[in-house]
């Protein structure tokens, strides 16, 4: 029997400890290959490169850094880097929470869920911890979760993981919460005299409700959310389907 193939990725960029990290989690369940973007990446949510050549660099044995997104990162990996698809992807470890609504921003995030495009087991690993010892922690946490759940999740469907500060004492199952959203925006002006704009820091507040993302980490636990592909809202669209709105053709006679 091969060896399993796992696909590590992030949106921190290669040289990122999180990511280094979850590669000495990972080594020992099968044979792990780094492909991440060579900078940077967090807050690319879907993006693909299409405007301009993504460039592969080849670091060392299993390891590569890319010029393109995260996104782009899982299908070079799928398609130029890789002899076959692989068995699991996991996107992480990110510096910082993936909760709520950053799931529609994160890098992190996307590339698991690229990964479920392909029909691909995928899990997005975040972390709140701030320190070395916060990702040795969460480097067991997840080695624990990817040994319990690797056969758990389905093509079309991937995991979103976030793990606490310190040691977490519990897992929870979770549903993806929500946040009343506010970013400032910094205006400024350069030498030139022209102005320009910093997307300011999420100043957002966390709505906590029961059995949420948000609720699970304040109460120190690490919150699996399951996210699935389709994202088609079945109460509108059975209301919306009760409308008889008519035949187009009749919009003619209006002109």
């Amino acid at each position: 029997m091969a060896e399993p193939l796992i696909l590590l990725t992030n949106d921190d960029g290669v040289n990122a400890l999180g990511l280094e990290m979850a590669r000495r989690a990972l080594e020992g369940l099968g044979r792990v290959v780094v492909v991440a973007p060579t900078e940077e990446r967090s807050g690319s949510s879907h993006s693909l490169s299409l405007t301009h050549p993504v460039r592969i660099e080849h670091l060392e044995s299993d390891r590569y850094a890319t010029t393109g997104t995260p996104v782009d990162c899982v299908i070079l990996g799928f398609r130029k880097i890789l002899e076959r698809l692989p068995d699991l992807v996991v996107s992480g470890m990110n510096h910082g929470a993936n909760l709520g609504e950053d799931v529609f921003y994160s890098g992190t995030v996307a590339a698991a869920r690229e990964a479920a495009l392909h029909a691909i087991p995928s899990f997005a690993v975040s972390t709140l911890g701030k320190h070395s010892n916060d990702f040795e922690h969460a480097s067991g946490v997840l080695t624990h979760l990817v040994e319990s759940l690797w056969s758990r999740v389905e093509g079309g469907t991937f995991l979103n993981i976030n793990i606490p500060e310190g040691r977490p004492g519990e897992v929870r199952f979770t549903r993806q919460g929500s946040r009343r959203i506010t970013s400032g925006i910094a205006e400024k002006t350069d030498l030139r005299g022209r102005t320009y704009y910093w997307i300011g820091a999420d100043q957002s507040q966390w709505i906590v409700t029961p059995e949420s993302d948000y609720e699970a980490i304040l109460g120190g636990q690490v919150s699996i959310t399951p996210m699935h592909l389709v994202q088609t809202d079945y109460q509108t669209l059975a209301d919306l389907q009760q409308l008889e709105l008519g035949a187009l053709g009749s919009l003619e006679s209006r002109q």
